[in-house]
């Protein structure tokens, strides 16, 4: 499954409704380009997608927009407790989502409501929803990709289906009827915890050399039910762990996050899936964040087109995507917005960071009156 885009009426934190595309707009030189995820006739996604604004723009409340969606079109129950909630409450959001699967594009329309329970829990109910469905052919262009002129739905929710909760999309039969496997992984909601979760066997020790080559090796076994992590350092003796959380004590913040990062981006490139990740520079030097992305720009480590997905406050990444129209820059003036760099910005030659601290494209520098302000007050404290 491929998202090609998401449009919602109805956040609250929006100024206009909140509409992203993933598929590639600027022309494709080649199918065998790195960077593009080729899907039929001349329709291309972007293998990474970056967000970038100053702080307070919205690039986290964005990712928990996609986030949300991907829960949506995974089938998972909305009302779970790792669901972000993004919905105002007793008001009716509309999400429009574009998507790819199984040599088709589908439309799915869904209606969508938050309210809260008698006990003050939210409580997600999804009032209706629509999907249609063509066949990807050589007709097919950019032009035309999203139009589903003249085709009736192919499903239609019941919500007399006793089978189906309130809150789990009709993708659930989708995804079955198309075997659809892919995978989202998305770790939006761990930005502030740095948190080491073990997986049955040994962490691969190409991670491990990149992240900290004094360690021999991290691996991790079921005992009596139990996950025991074995942690050896060169030249020192096993320390075996009965308890995840111990090995922040002798790993640094970056290799614990790197670890869970590298090891779920292996897991989404096999599958052709998806990695969410805010702030991706936390914990991390540039040179990991640089060696993470491409490695989903790369056609050798990516051919199934596996999508990565992250924020960043540091303009400096991304001059690693070659593409203006897999960047979008996020902004707050009286609501949040998100634009895509192909509109904003005609040249794909001018270096994006440089644009992007020279405040070119307007709301991407802190304020220089605040600046101002704040140096003004600073020296005055001196002087009291």
């Amino acid at each position: 499954m491929k998202i090609l885009r998401i449009r919602v009426n109805g956040l609250p934190l929006y100024k206009e409704p909140f509409d992203v595309s993933f598929y590639a707009v600027q022309r494709v030189q080649s199918k065998h380009m790195d960077s593009v995820y080729y899907l039929g006739g001349n329709i291309y996604v972007n293998t990474a997608e970056a967000f970038a604004g100053i702080n307070a723009s919205g690039k986290t409340t964005t990712l928990k927009v996609i986030s949300f969606v991907s829960a949506l079109l995974g089938a998972v129950p909305l009302n779970s407790r790792f669901v972000p909630q993004i919905l105002e409450e007793n008001k009716k959001a509309v999400f429009d989502i574009d998507f790819f699967a199984d040599n088709r594009i589908f439309h799915l329309k869904s209606q969508i409501i938050r309210s809260r329970n008698s006990d003050d829990r939210n409580n997600i109910k999804i009032v209706s929803e629509e999907l249609w469905e063509k066949s990807i052919t050589s007709k097919v262009n950019k032009s035309n990709l999203l139009s589903y002129d003249g085709l009736e739905p192919s499903r239609v929710r019941d919500n007399s289906d006793e089978y189906l909760p309130d809150d789990v999309s009709i993708m659930i039969a989708v995804r079955k009827q198309a075997n659809d496997n892919s995978i989202f992984v998305d770790l939006v909601g761990l930005t502030n915890i740095n948190l080491f979760v073990p997986r049955r066997g040994d962490v691969l020790n190409e991670i491990i050399m990149l992240l900290d080559p004094t360690i021999e090796y991290i691996t991790t076994e079921n005992v009596n039910d139990k996950i025991i992590t074995r942690l050896k350092f060169i030249d020192q003796d096993e320390r075996v762990l009965s308890d995840p959380r111990e090995i922040n004590v002798y790993l640094s913040s970056g290799t614990v996050k790197g670890v869970r990062v590298f090891t779920d981006a292996i897991r989404v490139l096999k599958k052709g899936g998806y990695l969410l990740i805010d702030e991706v520079e936390n914990h991390f030097n540039r040179e990991l964040v640089t060696s993470l992305i491409r490695l989903f720009l790369n056609k050798k480590t990516n051919p199934k087109g596996a999508v990565i997905i992250f924020s960043t406050h540091y303009p400096e990444l991304l001059d690693e995507l070659n593409r203006n129209d897999s960047v979008f820059i996020t902004r707050s003036d009286k609501g949040l917005s998100v634009d895509n760099l192909n509109s904003l910005l005609d040249r794909n030659d001018m270096k994006k960071s440089e644009v992007y601290q020279s405040n070119f494209l307007e709301g991407t520098a802190p304020k220089y009156k605040s600046w101002l302000a704040l140096q003004k007050r600073i020296i005055s404290s001196l002087e009291e």
